[in-house]
C-alpha cells in the first residue's frame, strides 16, 4: 500500500513539474470543456439542421463564434506552454497540438495569397477554421480516452461507458434534421434504437436504412458499425498511437482485456494488427462487391458510380462487422419478388455467398484467432523456405513446427462444424418444395410438413441449388450477421427454432459477433462428454481445461439463456396475444445474440417493446457476465471456505 502511494505521488510530481500547476490546469480544463460544448453547438447549428435552421441562428454569427472557439483553443495551448515548468518536455509530450496550430496558421497565410476566382478568402477561412475545430475536438477526445483508461476504473465500466456514450452520441446525430429526409422525421426512440443496433452490430431496424436516412444519416450508421465492431477502447488506442501518445499501464491492461490479450508488452502490435486486418479485409470486400451493387437493377436502372462505391463500402463493413445493416429494403433478397422484380435479384449474385459470407466468418472468428492463424501461416512459410535453403544434415536442428493455440483450434473446428451442421439441419427441417413438385423427393422431404406447410413460401419456391446456397448462407449469417436472402417470416416453426439455436450460439470471443460464443458452447459439450465418459478432467486436443474456465462457461451460458427468457417474456407482454410465441422468441434470440434477423415483429413494437430490444442488444453485445462483473467490481473474494457436503443430482 505504501509503495502504491509513493508511486502515485511520484507520478503526480512528474506531471506537475512538466506541465502547468494543477490548479491552473483544472481551470483551463473547465474553460476548454465549455468551449468544446460551444464548438459542437456551432457545428450542429450550421451543418446539422440544414434548411431547418432557426432564424436566430445566423450564419455570420455562427462563423464568428467558430473563430472565437479557435482563438480559445489556440490560447489554451499557448498558456499551458507558457506556464509549464519544463516547456521542452511539455512541448514534446503534446507536439501534435502545436503542430496543428502551425498547420492552421500556415493554411491561413497561404489562403491569403490565393486568387479570389479559385475560392473566396472568406469561404476558405471558414473551411480551415471548422477543420481545425473538428481536429481539436478529436484530440480532446483522445486525451479524455487516455485519462479514463489510466484512471484505474474497472475495464468493464470503461467498456459499458464507452458503448453507452457511443449510443447516446449516435442517437443525437441521427436526430439532426440533416440525417433524415424532410418527409420522414424520426423520433428519439427510433433514433436510439437505430444507434444502439448499429453500435452493437445487431442489424435490427425500425426504419428503412436506405430510404429513411440521408447520406449523412447512413454515414453515421456506418461509423457506429465500425466503431462498435472494433470496440471503442481499440479505436481510442489507435487514435492515441496516431498522435504519438502512449497508454498507461492501466490503460494497456484495459485494452488487453478487451482484445483478450494478456501480454501487456504487445498490445500496441495487437491493436495495429486488428486495425490493419479490418481495413484490409473491408477494402478487398468492397472491391469484390462493386460489380454486384453496380449492376442494373431492373426498372431502377444502373446506379451511379459514386452510389455503387458507397453501397459496396457499406455492405463490406457491415458484413465484416457482422452488423447485418443493408441499404436495400428487402436486405439481400432485394428484387427477388413482386411485380417489379429484377431480372437478376441480389441473392442470385455469387458475391453473396462468395464475398459476404467469408467476411462474416472472418469477422466472427475473433481477432486473437486471426492473429494466431497469421502467425501460424507465417511460421509455416518461413519453415518451408528455411528447409529449402538449409542443407540436409542441418535440418535435424530445424526449428519446431508452428502450432495453433487451443483457442484457435476450438474456434476453427466449431465454426466449420456449425456452418455444416447448421446448413444440413436447415435443409432437413425446412420443407423443400410443394408436394406436387418433382423436386419433392429431395433432402428434407417429410409428409408431415406437406400438411403443416401451406400457402406461399419463398424458401419452398427455390430449386435445389438455390436452396443449398440459401441454407449455407443463412447458417453463416444466423450466427450474428443478420443478412437474409429468404424471408424469415415464411420459414416453418421448425426452421425458425433451428435458426434460434444458431443465433444463441453466436460467434467467437473477442470478435465482432455476439451470442453465447462458440468456445462456451464447446466447453459445455466437452463437459457433458467427459462426465458421460467418467473422466475427471475436461480435455480438448490433448489439453486439459482449467476448472475456472468451465465455471465461467457455465455462468455465461446460464446468464445468456436467462437473458433470452426474460426478453421473450417482456416482448410477449409488449406484442400481446396475437403474435406467435415462436416469432417472439426469434426476435428475442436475434436481439440478445446481436444478429439482426427478424420475422417482422420488431417493426411493429411499441415504445416499451423497443426499449426492451434496445436493452437486449446492449447487454448482448457487452455480454451479461461483463456487465455483472462491472457492477460487482468492488466485491472481493472471501478468504474462507465452508466444509463440503454432497447432494443428489439428476
Amino acid at each position: 500500500m505504501a509503495d502504491t502511494t509513493r508511486h502515485r505521488q511520484r507520478r503526480m510530481t512528474v506531471r506537475e513539474t512538466v506541465g502547468p500547476p494543477r490548479a491552473v490546469s483544472r481551470a483551463l480544463d473547465v474553460v476548454l470543456a465549455v468551449t468544446g460544448a460551444i464548438a459542437i453547438a456551432v457545428l450542429v447549428l450550421e451543418h446539422g439542421l440544414g434548411e431547418r435552421r432557426p432564424d436566430w441562428a445566423d450564419v455570420t454569427a455562427l462563423r464568428v463564434a467558430g473563430l472565437v472557439v479557435v482563438g480559445v483553443f489556440v490560447l489554451d495551448r499557448l498558456l499551458r506552454l507558457m506556464l509549464a515548468a519544463d516547456r521542452r518536455r511539455y512541448l514534446r509530450q503534446d507536439w501534435i497540438d502545436y503542430a496543428l496550430i502551425g498547420v492552421f496558421a500556415a493554411a491561413l497565410a497561404i489562403s491569403a495569397g490565393l486568387e479570389p476566382r479559385v475560392i473566396s478568402a472568406g469561404a476558405l477561412y471558414v473551411v480551415i477554421t471548422q477543420a481545425y475545430i473538428l481536429v481539436s475536438l478529436l484530440l480532446r477526445g483522445v486525451s479524455m480516452h487516455l485519462r479514463f483508461a489510466g484512471s484505474g476504473v474497472h475495464p468493464g465500466w470503461l467498456l459499458v461507458g464507452g458503448f453507452a456514450a457511443l449510443c447516446a452520441i449516435g442517437s443525437g446525430l441521427l436526430m439532426l434534421p440533416v440525417a433524415t429526409p424532410e418527409d420522414t422525421p424520426i423520433t428519439y426512440v427510433d433514433a436510439l434504437f437505430t444507434a444502439t443496433s448499429a453500435t452493437c452490430v445487431t442489424g435490427l431496424i425500425v426504419r428503412d436504412t436506405g430510404a429513411d436516412f440521408t447520406g449523412f444519416g447512413q454515414a453515421v450508421i456506418l461509423a457506429l458499425i465500425q466503431l462498435g465492431g472494433l470496440g471503442i477502447m481499440v479505436f481510442g488506442t489507435v487514435l492515441a498511437m496516431l498522435v504519438g501518445r502512449g497508454l498507461s499501464f492501466r490503460g494497456t491492461q484495459a485494452v488487453g482485456e478487451t482484445l483478450s490479450d494478456e501480454a501487456v508488452g504487445r498490445i500496441g502490435r495487437t491493436v495495429a494488427f486488428v486495425v490493419a486486418v479490418t481495413l484490409a479485409l473491408e477494402l478487398v470486400g468492397a472491391v469484390l462487391l462493386y460489380p454486384m451493387v453496380s449492376a442494373p437493377k431492373g426498372a431502377a436502372g444502373e446506379p451511379s458510380r459514386g452510389e455503387a462505391v458507397w453501397l459496396s463500402v457499406f455492405h463490406s463493413v457491415s458484413s465484416f462487422c457482422n452488423a447485418g445493416f443493408s441499404l436495400y429494403t428487402d436486405n439481400m433478397m432485394e428484387g427477388a419478388r413482386g411485380p417489379d422484380a429484377w431480372s437478376r435479384p441480389l441473392r442470385e449474385h455469387w458475391q453473396v455467398l462468395g464475398v459476404m459470407a467469408p467476411l462474416i466468418i472472418l469477422g466472427g472468428l475473433g481477432f486473437p484467432v486471426l492473429h494466431d492463424v497469421a502467425r501460424y501461416l507465417r511460421g509455416l512459410v518461413r519453415r518451408m523456405v528455411r528447409r529449402v535453403r538449409t542443407p540436409t544434415l542441418e535440418r535435424l536442428t530445424d526449428s519446431p513446427r508452428p502450432r495453433l493455440s487451443l483457442q484457435s483450434k476450438v474456434v476453427l473446428t466449431a465454426t466449420v462444424a456449425l456452418i455444416v451442421v447448421g446448413a444440413a439441419g436447415l435443409l432437413l427441417v425446412e420443407p423443400p418444395a410443394e408436394p406436387s413438385d418433382a423436386d419433392a423427393r429431395a433432402i428434407g422431404h417429410n409428409p408431415i410438413w406437406e400438411r403443416a406447410a401451406g400457402g406461399h413460401s419463398d424458401w419452398r419456391g427455390l430449386d435445389r441449388p438455390r436452396r443449398l446456397r440459401a441454407a449455407v448462407f443463412h447458417s453463416v449469417s444466423a450466427r450474428t450477421a443478420g443478412f437474409n436472402t429468404v424471408d424469415m417470416d415464411e420459414l416453418s416453426d421448425a426452421g425458425k427454432l433451428w435458426m434460434i439455436g444458431l443465433m444463441i450460439v453466436g460467434g467467437s470471443p473477442a470478435s465482432t459477433a455476439g451470442g453465447m460464443k462458440t468456445v462456451t458452447f464447446v466447453l459445455l459439450l466437452a463437459t457433458v462428454w467427459c462426465v458421460l465418459r467418467r473422466k475427471d478432467q475436461v480435455q480438448l486436443y490433448r489439453r486439459s481445461v482449467a476448472v475456472d474456465m468451465l465455471r465461467k462457461a457455465v455462468t455465461i451460458a446460464v446468464l445468456y439463456l436467462g437473458l433470452v427468457v426474460v426478453v421473450t417474456l417482456l416482448l410477449s407482454i409488449s406484442v400481446g396475444a396475437g403474435t406467435p410465441l415462436i416469432d417472439v422468441l426469434f426476435e428475442a434470440g436475434s436481439a440478445c445474440g446481436t444478429v439482426g434477423l427478424s420475422t417482422g415483429v420488431t417493426g411493429n413494437l411499441d415504445p416499451f417493446g423497443k426499449s426492451v430490444v434496445i436493452a437486449a442488444m446492449f447487454i448482448g453485445r457487452l455480454g451479461p457476465l461483463t456487465l455483472l462483473l462491472a457492477l460487482t467490481s468492488r466485491l472481493r473474494a472471501p478468504r474462507y471456505e465452508y466444509p463440503p457436503e454432497h447432494m443428489v443430482i439428476g
